[in-house]
């Protein structure tokens, strides 16, 4: 079921794509694998995401893994973040450039994750042979690189070095001697959940990015930075001017772009300039000053009046007074949007005496975001038109993309797969509805604060808001709200 007036979207995913299909949990741990000695691996990684059960609900524990699928499993025990791995319905994943990966989509932003920090490489043929089963070996070695190891400091000869050092930290635990030519599932969860601590440790969550309005830590050096009049996001936002970003860069509002050329004086005063979040400028065209760091931008400067144009779809978790791009103090949304926290500020023409009520985006609400260069020309609640009040006054007539249009959240009553059926108003009145593999979900607390989740979250009876607002015609669902009890 879907209900009219789809609006175009520019929205996050955070669900990762399956290795199996369902979700595994503690409450139902598959038949089997209870009372099998590696009953607790199993479940801790499914608790976190990490591994799923098949179809049926079974594990099928002694069935062999592919090379995608173990990709895929232990970047999520790095904690990779969702959104740079699933991509959302407007930013496609990295590519690894492996030629042979057609069918493999599902693992394609986890094997470049993968590749682009060490974890796995492809074979001298330049072929990635994602659907080979994966071996022992292989297996060992992508674990323990994902744990901080590598070939410079373990020294030795492949895979030997590998093998005796994961002896030594106590990786093998509770494998079967001598080990097989392939693995098979229990043994990569039972791998994984030795070293998971470790894995843990050297793979922190990435930081979430400045909110968009906070002052730099130190002023950029202008004898480090290369101007360039015009450069280019791609639809990743991935790269600039052709140039990747480094994983701890930097991106600073300064001035306006008219005042951009070559022979610009920068300031020196990091004051002047305004920490921001690369993620505000898919698309986007403009003149900046970068520094790179190995071939990398480090540091990248833009003018305050470039950004994203179109719409975009999230969270709101606060109102607060920003500067816009023309110099003055006006209200910014911050939100979640693509996974991240995103501060957009809003044009002269919304002020606190017209926002949303904390009242009305604490409360569960999935809102669009009209913009113009990055900044807010319009909200609107993505909810049914009867329920428009939302703003005080209200801004615009409301947005409809609540599948079901209640207006309150439904409690799920089934879940297969990513296919849920709702109970909308309590009376056995059901809908069924299909969750995108990469929608956007949320998890509202008790106390009105939201945290990023994926379709994994959704569970039986769960409270959910379920919206479909994006432009491809699937009556699916693309973002999802969960309401903690």
């Amino acid at each position: 079921m879907k209900i009219k007036g789809i609006a175009r979207i520019l929205a996050a995913a955070l669900v990762c794509a399956s290795v199996f299909a369902s979700t595994v949990c503690a409450a139902t741990l598959p038949s089997d694998v209870v009372g099998r000695s590696y009953e607790k691996a199993v479940s801790t990684l499914a608790e976190r995401d990490i591994i799923t059960g098949d179809v049926d609900g079974l594990f099928y524990p002694d069935s062999n893994l592919t090379r995608a699928q173990f990709c895929t499993i232990i970047v999520k025990a790095m904690r990779a973040p969702a959104a740079t791995v699933n991509g959302t319905p407007s930013q496609d994943v990295k590519k690894s450039g492996f030629p042979d990966l057609k069918g493999y989509g599902w693992a394609e932003g986890y094997i470049s994750y993968a590749v682009d920090r060490g974890v796995v490489t492809g074979y001298p043929d330049d072929s990635f042979r994602p659907g080979s089963n994966v071996t022992m070996n292989e297996l060992i070695t992508m674990t323990l690189r994902a744990a901080g190891y590598d070939d410079a400091s373990l020294g030795g000869v492949w895979p030997e070095n590998y093998i005796a050092k994961a002896g030594d930290i106590g990786a093998l635990a509770g494998l079967t001697a001598p080990l097989p030519e392939y693995a098979t599932k229990w043994m990569a969860a039972r791998l994984v959940y030795n070293i998971l601590s470790r894995i843990e440790e050297v793979n922190p969550p990435e930081e979430t990015p400045p909110e968009g309005d906070a002052n730099p830590a130190e002023t950029p050096a202008a004898t480090a930075l290369t101007f360039v009049a015009s450069g280019s996001f791609d639809s990743d936002i991935t790269t600039f001017a052709d140039k990747g970003f480094a994983r701890d860069a930097k991106v600073l509002r300064y001035g306006l772009t008219s005042e951009y050329s070559k022979d610009m004086t920068l300031s020196g005063n990091s004051d002047d300039y305004l920490e921001d979040t690369v993620y505000k400028y898919k698309n986007v065209k403009t003149p900046a000053w970068y520094e790179l760091e190995d071939g990398k931008i480090k540091r990248l400067i833009l003018p305050r009046d470039v950004g994203f144009t179109g719409r975009a779809y999230g969270v709101i978790t606060n109102i607060v007074s920003v500067t816009n791009s023309g110099g003055s103090a006006v209200i910014g949304f911050v939100t979640l949007t693509a996974g991240r926290v995103i501060t957009w500020a809003g044009d002269a023409g919304l002020t606190k005496d017209n926002a949303p009520l904390a009242s009305n985006y604490n409360g569960g609400q999935l809102f669009e975001f009209q913009l113009r260069n990055g900044q807010v020309t319009n909200v609107a609640s993505a909810v049914n038109p009867a329920d428009a009040t939302v703003f005080n006054p209200p801004l615009r007539a409301s947005v409809s993309g609540e599948i079901g249009s209640t207006g309150e959240f439904a409690k799920v009553t089934s879940k297969t797969g990513n296919v849920v059926t709702v109970d909308l108003n309590g009376d056995g009145n059901t809908v069924v509805v299909e969750i995108k593999s990469n929608a956007s979900v949320y998890v509202l607390d008790a106390d009105g604060g939201y945290t990023t989740g994926s379709a994994n979250s959704v569970r039986e009876n769960a409270w959910v808001r379920l919206y479909d607002v994006s432009d491809d015609k699937d009556a699916a669902a693309d973002a999802v709200i969960i309401k903690e009890e």
